[in-house]
This record gives structure tokens, sequence and C-alpha cells, in this order.
């Protein structure tokens, strides 16, 4: 069985150094005998799949690129493996690097707003809205509203304040505030 390995780790020295000498039917050989270790073991350092297929892609460009710097003396499956693992880090670093300057921009880039001193503003725009939208009511409906939802009157009290019935009182603050909404509810 060491013969049998031996042989094998020879057969894929000599195919890495096929490819350095320009051999692209090496080439596509090594591919396919290497692609499903470069695979698994890119997709064991990225969580990402369409990373490591980038990497895996990479890899082989690399090992076309610089095939001449095989050392014999070492296997193949070693010198591939540590491309393959070079490549995963740089991209683990660079997708870490990229995630930091987001963070950095976007911290740059973020515009503190007190969000009380907004709302407060917004509340004292909205009372003077309202301010003048009722004061723009006819006579009758801006006190039946302003006793009614203001003063907070049942519609009993409100019937005896504007000596109306009851019917009627309700009916004033009901249509005063249709109006308003009208007027403050685009």
């Amino acid at each position: 069985m060491d013969d049998d390995l031996l042989a094998e780790r020879d057969e894929e020295r000599a195919l890495l150094l096929a490819v350095a000498a320009g051999d692209r039917d090496a080439f596509t050989r090594l591919h396919q005998r290497f692609r499903p270790l470069v695979e698994r073991y890119v997709r064991h350092q990225l969580v990402d799949p369409w990373q490591a297929e980038e990497v895996v892609q990479d890899v082989f460009l690399e090992l076309w690129q610089i095939a001449d710097r095989f050392d014999p003396a070492h296997t193949a499956i070693a010198w591939i493996r540590t491309i393959a693992h070079r490549r995963a880090i740089d991209r683990v670093r660079k997708s870490r690097a990229d995630r930091d300057r987001d963070r950095r921009i976007g911290a740059r880039d973020t515009e503190l707003v007190d969000h009380a001193s907004v709302e407060r503003a917004e509340s004292v725009l909205d009372r003077v809205a309202l301010h003048r939208a009722v004061a723009a009511l006819p006579g009758r409906q801006r006190e039946a509203v302003v006793l009614r939802h203001l003063v907070g009157m049942s519609g009993p009290e409100l019937a005896e304040r504007l000596g109306v019935p009851v019917g009627t009182a309700k009916t004033r603050a009901r249509d005063g505030v249709v109006a308003l909404r009208r007027v403050l509810v685009p």
C-alpha cells in the first residue's frame, strides 16, 4: 500500500511539473483530481459558499500561474493545500477588513440625533397646528371640541354647559373633530 501511495504522489508531482511546462491537459487532470479536496478545505474555512467558490477558482488560477515554483521534493497535495489555505485566509481577512471599514464609515456618517429633542419639537409643532386648526373651527364646534376633548367633559356635562340637548352637544363635538382631522391628517 505504501508503494501505491508513493506512486500516486509521484504521479501528482509529474502532473504539476507538466503544468509548469504549460501542459493544459495536465492542468485539466490536476484540476479534476484536486478540485474536490480544495473545495472541501476551502468550504471548511469560509462560511459563504459564493466566496468559497471564488477562492477555489483563485487557487487553481494561481496553480496555473506559479506551477513553475513547485518544488518536487515536496508533495503536490501539501503545496496545493498551502495555496488553498493562504487564499482562504486572505479572503477571511479581506471580508473582516471590509466589514470593519463599513462599520467605521457607517459610524462616521451616522448623525447623532437627540430623539427626545426632535420629539419635543414635533410636539410643539403639532400643538401649534392643533391650536390653529381649533381656532379655525366655527364657534359652536370649537367650544364643543374644547370642552369635550380638552377639558374632558362628558356628553351630559357638555349639553348642560352649552344649554343644548345631549345629542346636539355630541354632534357638535363630533363634527368639530371630523373637521380637525380633515385639516390635520393629510
